[in-house]
């Protein structure tokens, strides 16, 4: 064979070659566009007065939107995305009409805070080691929503501070925000015109050979970090449910992050239970946050999503082996600012229907659905405000102007939701021994914070000072207390209703108020005082006995990452010489960090409800009209993605011909509609029936599930929700001096 023969089938092949590539780019771009939603722009900026006035650079406004919370996105540098090319081409990746296609909420008009216009949420923090200031995603990234409507010809958007994003920041789908971004910054590394363009302007006036050679180093090694992060989720298969827009498996991407990513491969699990970011309003006054009740203390709740979204934290060494430990848990996390984030919050209210808009309330209709509502929806919904004797001992730096709510908590047997999130969190599993953490100190961690519990209840509910006195001993035990009299021996069916009372002190269905008239009935002081001795020796048997059970190698999410915010934030306060007073302020009206882990839902109160489509905790349900239906009466499949609202119903539009980018299967695991439902053969919940497995309520008529939605418009918790909690000008007044 000739070499001109050689050749012509060398470049034939090549050709070929050339020709297959370009064909599966073409099938690449072509696939990756079907997944992202149609953007159509919006006219008119609609800013709801949620407390934070109607000027869309408001100071509250501003300071929630781009305070950082110390998270990385794998390093990137703040000012790099202003200054990336997509892929194919040279049009920015930043430009707010391709952000805002991805699903993102970018403001009109750059701002002091954001003079990129990156999308909310998307701000900066200068990284401690390298004094370089890195990209930061914060809660408004995925807390933010907006409802997008045509009336008499002219689009608006209503933002809805404290919403629900409709983005899909976490999904991995090619044309996606991150995988598209991965494309720009593979492009920009390896085309030399690319990132000659790219160094120029990001270095500006230290545009050099040495500083471009050192910006090119550090590129690469962000770029890493995304291609091997890429590559073990798809390995590994750890997101088998497709999250697709507004929602996320937040725990379990928290639990894989953390503990997966920074310490062993061992601790990824498979995301199974997607859930849709929750409404941030009136979050100050639970008792409970997160969908399944597993949360009491605001730092800790906002400490862990802080890490879960990049946040830098050092468990072990660059050789996988245990630090000392006063080098241990160190981190970028900024409990200053984010607290600054969660004072701010405490002044948001729910959105009020705009019925300038939306459309005028039927009040008549309105005043049918409040009574269907009272009968049928506030039992569990409430809200259920806590006695001043509950507050004192969860909430107690909280004035008598600032209430808290008790969540209802209810068995995912009967509520009949998609189980996965909350068998999720009950039964995953996480090792930390690699950090050097014993058995010894996770315990006692654990177990010093439980016997503050015990100090403000003996010092609140029994008003004993002795025992009070006795748990703010170094480590007190059972064993240690002692007894004046026999009586508790001689009258255990007496103690025993005693103790079932003291033991549900929480409940908002149990009053402990009456606690002490009822022991000072059963004898002198000394038996008075014995009783309350008993209380108290059962309470740390109990907790003892519990504790007996944790293993460093073997925590749930819950409790992996309670051990870790605590020794986290312990370390924080030390190191800035925090007074215990001021440390109890950070934390949120001095909550204790006790979480617990049951299989439970919450159910939040409802007031704004109608601005937060889709609905049940997995984003299953399109629109209220549907939530109150049989299950029968739901949609299988719909479309998800753009932000046209529906204000009938009180839901998206989710036809596939309005631009969506998202198909919504129910039948997958973790997508379940099945629960929280209205039909026929109910059967009204008395003690000892039965859980009904997500009957909830008799079927309700459509006239009857249109006046639930017309009062649903203009619902409010209580007057409460109208009143500002916190000092405007600056929310770490709270703090300050102590």
């Amino acid at each position: 064979m000739t070499i001109i023969n050689i050749t012509k089938r060398l470049m034939a092949i090549l050709l070929s070659l050339l020709l297959i590539a370009m064909l599966v780019l073409t099938w690449l771009i072509y696939d990756a566009d079907r997944h992202i939603p149609k953007y159509i722009p919006t006219e008119k900026t609609v800013y709801l007065n949620q407390g934070w006035g109607e000027d869309a650079h408001s100071p509250q406004r501003q300071t929630y939107y781009y305070t950082p919370q110390g998270t990385s996105l794998k390093g990137i540098e703040y000012s790099w995305l202003a200054h990336l090319e997509m892929p194919w081409g040279r049009e920015p990746f930043s430009s707010p009409e391709h952000l805002r296609a991805y699903g993102f909420i970018v403001d009109d008009n750059p701002s002091e805070a954001n003079p990129f216009q990156y999308p909310l949420g998307f701000t900066k923090h200068v990284d401690a080691q390298s004094n370089r200031e890195l990209l930061d995603i914060s809660c408004a990234t995925c807390h933010n929503g907006q409802l997008n409507f045509t009336k008499e010809g002219k689009r608006y958007a209503l933002r809805i501070d404290g919403g629900q994003a409709m983005h899909a920041l976490t999904t991995m789908q090619l044309g996606q925000f991150v995988p598209t971004l991965v494309a720009a910054m593979t492009s920009t590394y390896l085309n030399p015109l690319k990132f000659d363009r790219f160094a120029t302007k990001v270095l500006a006036q230290q545009d050099n050979k040495a500083t471009k050679d050192d910006l090119k180093d550090r590129f690469a090694q962000v770029l890493g970090r995304f291609l091997r992060q890429g590559y073990n989720d798809v390995s590994k298969g750890l997101y088998p449910v497709v999250e697709g827009y507004g929602r996320t498996d937040a725990l379990t991407r928290i639990g894989n992050t953390v503990f997966g990513d920074n310490l062993s491969e061992e601790n990824y699990h498979k995301a199974t239970g997607p859930v849709s970011y929750p409404p941030l309003w009136n979050i100050w006054k639970f008792n409970w946050v997160q969908y399944g009740a597993s949360v009491k203390q605001p730092m800790a709740r906002n400490m862990g999503e802080a890490l879960g979204v990049g946040a830098h934290i050092a468990l072990v060494d660059a050789n996988g082996e245990p630090l000392p430990p006063e080098q241990r848990f160190t981190s970028s996390v900024l409990p200053e600012q984010i607290f600054s984030i969660e004072t701010t919050l405490q002044q948001l209210t729910p959105p009020q229907w705009p019925e300038d808009i939306f459309g005028k309330i039927d009040r008549e209709k309105a005043e049918q659905g409040q009574q269907l509502f009272q009968q049928h929806c506030v039992g569990c919904h409430g809200p259920h405000p806590a006695s001043s004797m509950v507050k004192q001992i969860e909430a107690p730096l909280k004035s008598p102007e600032q209430p808290l709510w008790i969540m209802s908590e209810i068995p995912v047997n009967d509520v009949g939701t998609d189980p996965n999130a909350a068998y999720n969190f009950i039964s995953y599993q996480f090792d930390l021994s690699k950090t050097g953490l014993t058995n010894e100190e996770i315990v006692q961690k654990v177990r010093t914070m439980n016997i503050r519990q015990l100090q403000r209840i003996a010092n609140v509910i029994l008003a004993s000072d002795r025992l009070v006195a006795f748990l703010k001993q170094p480590n007190p035990q059972a064993r240690m207390l002692s007894y004046n009299t026999d009586w508790v021996d001689q009258h255990p069916e007496a103690f025993k209703h005693i103790e079932q009372q003291f033991s549900h002190w929480q409940s908002k269905y149990s009053d402990v108020s009456g606690l002490a008239a009822q022991i000072s009935e059963q004898g002198n002081l000394e038996i008075q005082e014995d009783i309350k001795t008993a209380l108290i020796q059962k309470e740390i048997e109990a907790l003892d006995a519990a504790l007996a059970k944790l293993s460093v190698d073997k925590l749930t999410v819950g409790e992996a990452l309670n051990i870790t915010g605590m020794i986290l934030r312990e370390k924080y306060y030390q190191d800035n010489d925090f007074s215990a007073e001021k440390r109890a302020c950070m934390d949120g009206f001095g909550a204790l960090d006790l979480p617990q882990q049951k299989m439970i839902y919450k159910s939040r109160p409802l007031e704004g409800i109608w601005a937060t489509p889709p609905f049940l905790h997995n984003g299953s349900v399109p629109n209220i009209y549907q939530l109150l239906s049989p299950v029968s009466e739901r949609d299988g499949s719909f479309w998800v993605g753009q932000r046209e609202y529906d204000p009938v119903h009180l839901g998206y539009v989710t036809e596939e011909n309005a631009g969506h980018g998202f198909k919504f299967d129910t039948q997958l695991p973790g997508n379940k509609n099945i629960g929280h439902e209205f039909r026929a053969g109910y059967v009204p919940y008395k003690l000892g029936n039965p859980p009904q497995y997500g009957v909830i309520g008799p079927e309700l008529s459509p006239d009857e599930r249109m006046a639930i939605i017309e009062y649903l418009k203009i619902h409010k918790d209580s007057p409460e929700s109208d009143v500002v909690h916190a000092d405007v000008s600056n929310p770490l007044t709270q703090c300050q001096g102590l």
